[in-house]
């Protein structure tokens, strides 16, 4: 029996009731750290999806567990973690008489995804959109009655006769398949040559996330890590082969040269699910995993994964970046000129560690360059110049192939890391290919003209600049015709004195031609 469209029209619109009460578990990310989430979304626009630094998180071991006994809230708190920039996600499902559900929760499988899709609907615009990947874990407890293990005693067989049962139906009713990016999608697309690997195009490859986000409206990936599906009947699900996923310890190589950093490329979908600290977290994204925090929380608890997101989710930035230009100080009394809308990279040789910070667009100093299309190799310019020099239309002091670039992953920022130390650099800050000369919190590549994607979209406070002095003009106007309406008031109640004063003056006044 199929559960009618309006009940499940109904069980969406409460829930987006309860998302409007202002609950938040971890505290809202300010304007400035969206800037920088933002501007990493966009720089790896045409870096495929599987070589993506994903922070995720195991579902159960951080909120949906036995230590939080409110359902509602510990959806409320995955909720905060995807606003906070968490966008992998660990699920440990089991399976029950009627339906689907979460692990060790009274949550079924339909109420987690009314939660994801509620998330996905509110940031579905190009501002917002970011890839999410939902993997899921399939229990190995017992089955209930109206299931069995097929040939292969691991994979599942539900009664087709229940569609709760059935995930692809669960999937089309409470998420969408148009959302979903699915096995047959990735065939599609690397038939028509739309993926590409480390190389370039591959036939083997993945699409960039501008395909994916942007061409073609995708929003989720979904894959099943323990292998107990049987694929015919789940057709919008990857199976594991596709995923590198480590749990506990790590099985790669730390990358130290380009060769090894080339083969770690060469892997998809790294994952390292394992408990973090700050530090351990930062190393592991460095080196080109996607990791999955499984520290111990709950929903009482959970602002306390704040250090850990704050240590991960923002790889580029330094402590603090980008700074808006307005709020940035101008010397007094200097005839220079001053536009801090650009983008430096500072090389710490201490501790052999780089970050982004913003820079003054017209202050002299070397440029990055990578050649051709080759991910890790790198040039500094010999040269200084100011940020404008380095268009890349015009000489910009890269030699021969080389083009003014920047990291676009941490792979790629560990990669230039290494060739710094190596060439014997000390402490220095070097232009990369990022501004916000368009639109001050707007960062974007293609050097200093070009474009903001979202100048069609007024940012809000141009809004407010925009509107303030019309509405301020409606308020006068109205208050005028309103002191107006009084004024009238008495001249009507009083017609007949009036007419009586007019009378008496009129009688003053002599007829005819004065002399």
């Amino acid at each position: 029996m199929q559960i009618p469209r309006k009940l499940l029209v109904i069980w969406a619109l409460l829930w987006e009731v309860i998302l409007c009460v202002n609950f938040e578990v971890l505290p809202a990310i300010d304007s400035q750290t969206q800037n920088a989430i933002r501007s990493q979304r966009d720089l790896m626009l045409n870096v495929t999806i599987d070589q993506l630094p994903l922070v995720g998180v195991n579902l159960r071991k951080v909120i949906l567990n036995n230590a939080s006994t409110n359902d509602t809230e510990s959806l409320l708190g995955m909720q905060s973690l995807m606003k906070n920039g968490v966008q992998n996600f660990m699920l440990e499902l089991q399976l029950r008489n009627d339906s689907w559900g979460v692990r060790d929760t009274n949550l079924d499988l339909q109420a987690f995804l009314v939660a994801f899709e509620s998330f996905i609907n509110k940031t579905d615009d190009n501002l917002s959109a970011n890839i999410l990947t939902l993997h899921l874990n399939i229990s190995t407890e017992e089955l209930p009655s109206n299931s069995t293990s097929g040939d292969d005693q691991s994979v599942i067989t539900v009664d087709p006769s229940k569609p709760m049962l059935n995930l692809t139906y669960v999937l089309d009713q409470f998420m969408g398949r148009f959302r979903i990016y699915t096995p047959d999608d990735l065939r599609t697309d690397r038939q028509l040559g739309s993926t590409f690997d480390t190389y370039g195009q591959s036939n083997s490859g993945w699409p960039t996330l501008n395909s994916f986000l942007y061409l073609k409206r995708k929003r989720v990936l979904i894959t099943e890590v323990s292998n107990r599906l049987n694929y015919s009947e789940v057709p919008y699900i990857f199976n594991n082969t596709i995923l590198h996923y480590d749990v506990g310890n790590k099985t790669l190589e730390t990358p130290n040269t380009i060769g090894e950093l080339l083969y770690t490329s060469t892997i998809s979908w790294r994952y390292l699910e394992a408990e973090f600290t700050p530090a351990e977290i930062q190393q592991y994204i460095s080196m080109g995993y996607s990791p999955v925090i499984s520290n111990h929380y709950s929903i009482g608890n959970l602002t306390q994964i704040s250090e850990l997101l704050g240590s991960s989710i923002i790889w580029s930035w330094g402590a603090g970046e980008p700074i808006p230009a307005f709020t940035t100080a101008t010397p007094k009394n200097s005839s220079s000129l001053v536009a801090y809308n650009c983008a430096l990279l500072k090389y710490y040789s201490t501790n052999n560690s780089a970050a982004w910070i913003v820079g003054n667009c017209y202050d002299k100093k070397q440029g990055l360059c990578r050649y051709a299309e080759q991910a890790f190799d790198w040039e500094v310019t010999e040269a200084d110049d100011t940020y404008f020099a380095f268009e890349q239309r015009s000489e910009c002091h890269c030699s021969d192939r080389y083009q003014f670039a920047l990291p676009r992953t941490p792979l790629e920022l560990t990669s230039l890391v290494i060739d710094l130390e190596r060439s014997g650099t000390q402490d220095k800050e070097i232009w990369i290919d990022l501004n916000s000369i368009a639109v001050g919190d707007c960062w974007v590549t293609g050097g200093p003209y070009a474009t903001c994607p979202y100048q069609k979209v007024v940012p809000h406070r141009n809004f407010v600049d925009m509107i303030t002095p019309v509405s301020v003009s409606c308020c006068v106007i109205l208050l005028i015709v309103f002191y107006l309406n009084l004024l009238r008031v008495p001249i009507h109640s009083n017609r007949k004195k009036w007419r009586k004063v007019v009378n008496e003056l009129s009688k003053t006044e002599l007829d005819g031609v004065p002399l």
